[in-house]
């Protein structure tokens, strides 16, 4: 019987590690899409970057809703932020779930004037 209790238990945390860890690789993969629109993203308006955003969550599966993208620029258009929180159901045992938050920060800014003249 202590065989069998120890089983189940390793078959919950690997269970829970399973969709837990699933989750933060996602959220990895999302946040780092996020940082890229965020460096390239500073002379596009707002609509196109959010869009963005909202395409990068879509392709990792991530139910990221259009009022979550929050958008703001700070010396316009030079420094452009973004800030997306959602949260995520995470399965830690089969039909038990738990609500994760995740907030993904991004800032980008360029240089007006100073991209290298194109030939």
């Amino acid at each position: 019987m202590g065989r069998l209790l120890r089983l189940a238990v390793a078959f919950a945390v690997a269970w829970a590690a399973w969709h837990a860890g699933w989750a933060a690789w996602n959220q990895f993969r999302f946040s780092s899409d996020v940082d890229e629109i965020a460096k390239f993203g500073p002379e596009q308006d707002e609509r196109a970057v959010r869009g963005a955003v909202l395409e990068a969550a879509a392709k990792y599966g991530l139910p990221v809703e259009e009022r979550a993208v929050r958008i703001r620029r700070q010396d316009a258009p030079a420094h452009l932020y973004i800030d997306v929180d959602y949260t995520v159901p995470i399965e830690v045992l089969p039909r038990v779930t738990y609500p994760w938050t995740f907030a993904t920060h991004a800032h980008g800014w360029f240089v007006p004037g100073g991209r290298a003249p194109v030939k």
